[in-house]
């Protein structure tokens, strides 16, 4: 097994710091707001998540201005995300669902906390889904106070996603239908913005110029469809463990200190400025260059992505697992590459792609190799890394 680096994200104490600018109002602003803002408050510090969601169901009816009463309903989704975490920490799944179930507004990280349930529940399609829901809300400013200290936690969740999304076999969860982005994707879209912006000549017009796409690559002439049944494994193949161990770290949901003005700061555009490449779980034949059928669908919805975002450069990556002999896995990588690459072509996808391959060189960095099984860290290391450019 190849030694593999862990990527951890210190977030233990950062919900502890839960501060909410929830001002005493003025006089114009009922005195029943004032007594359960502070009550709330006062429930904040309490363990106990019964007391939190009793003076949160004393705001509802208090006649709290608009941004007040958002303010407390984030807060308490917050810290029952919080008491959901410590019961998954403690291994009681039942007990965290139903903490997380009473929070009352979505909140990023409380589909954080339901995506780490799924994962330990084996339902990698669950949470690759709740990971990329929570990636999608954590950038949204209309839900979630945009701050630089919220930017490790996106880089977080967007390896956590790629890691399930992997073991689920699916990108469903973000690639939306018609080719548009979710989660993980919209991360790599937001990352190609920032490409363009940055590569733009300084005389260049101020308005942006049409897309033009460049001239049809012509399908390779030996493409071979892949079967369309998948080329089951040797006998001694073991099926990936469904156990998983929830990570210990706390999800966060503080509000910054200070807060930037309006659009000059987004958590997602930040962290797509760290992450410069995404695998997907476009999968291939045992010990085999052609996609099976799953990996058909999979590259059919890249290739949906593509087109529809226009991507004008792609570069593709192929990875194996420690198996095997090192030289004939580095020409397996390439080949996969060119398959895929392929593939795409012969699907109309109009990008430069430039391929790789790169064998079991370059195992992932996963975000803690110990919460997953042998068989699931090689499944993840098995990935097509895609990445944009122009």
């Amino acid at each position: 097994m190849t030694q593999t680096q862990t990527h951890r994200t210190p977030w233990r104490n950062s919900l502890t710091g839960v501060v909410f600018a929830l001002a005493l109002p003025g006089a114009a602003h009922a005195a029943a707001c004032e007594d359960a803002l502070t009550a709330l408050q006062v429930a904040a510090s309490a363990p106990d998540v019964a007391q939190v969601i009793a003076a949160w169901n004393a705001v509802q009816p208090a006649g709290c201005d608009d941004a007040r009463f958002r303010a407390a309903r984030s807060q308490t989704s917050a810290l029952v995300a919080r008491a959901a975490q410590s019961a998954l920490a403690a291994g009681s799944t039942d007990d965290a669902e139903e903490i997380v179930l009473q929070a009352p507004g979505v909140h990023w990280a409380v589909q954080a906390v339901r995506g780490d349930i799924a994962a330990k529940r084996g339902n990698r399609a669950e949470a690759a889904r709740m990971y990329n829901a929570a990636l999608d809300t954590l950038g949204d400013p209309g839900q979630t106070t945009q701050s630089e200290q919220l930017v490790p936690v996106a880089e977080r969740l967007v390896a956590l996603a790629q890691e399930n999304m992997m073991l689920a076999g699916s990108m469903e969860s973000t690639v939306t239908r018609g080719g548009g982005a979710s989660g993980v994707m919209t991360v790599m879209q937001r990352g190609l913005a920032v490409e363009a912006v940055a590569a733009k000549p300084e005389a260049a017009p101020a308005a942006a110029a049409e897309y033009v796409a460049p001239p049809p690559v012509a399908p390779v002439a030996d493409y071979v469809a892949p079967p369309a049944e998948y080329v089951a494994p040797p006998a001694d193949y073991v099926a990936p463990s469904a156990e998983y161990v929830a990570p210990a770290q706390d999800y966060a949901a503080a509000a910054p200190a200070y807060t930037p003005p309006p659009g000059q700061l987004n958590v997602l555009t930040e962290a797509a400025k760290k992450v410069e490449s995404v695998f997907l779980p476009i999968r291939f034949g045992f010990d085999s260059d052609r996609l099976d059928a799953s990996g058909v669908k999979e590259a059919l919805r890249l290739s949906e992505f593509l087109k529809a975002q226009k991507v004008p450069r792609l570069f593709i990556t192929g990875h194996t697992d420690d198996v095997g002999d090192a030289a004939y896995n580095l020409d397996l990588s390439l080949r996969r590459a060119a398959g895929l690459r392929d593939f795409l072509l012969s699907d109309g996808v109009y990008a430069a792609i430039e391929i790789i391959g790169k064998g079991e060189s370059q195992p992932p960095l996963y975000t803690d190799a110990a919460i997953y099984s042998v068989e699931e860290l090689r499944t993840i290391a098995r990935r097509v890394e895609i990445a944009f450019g122009h």
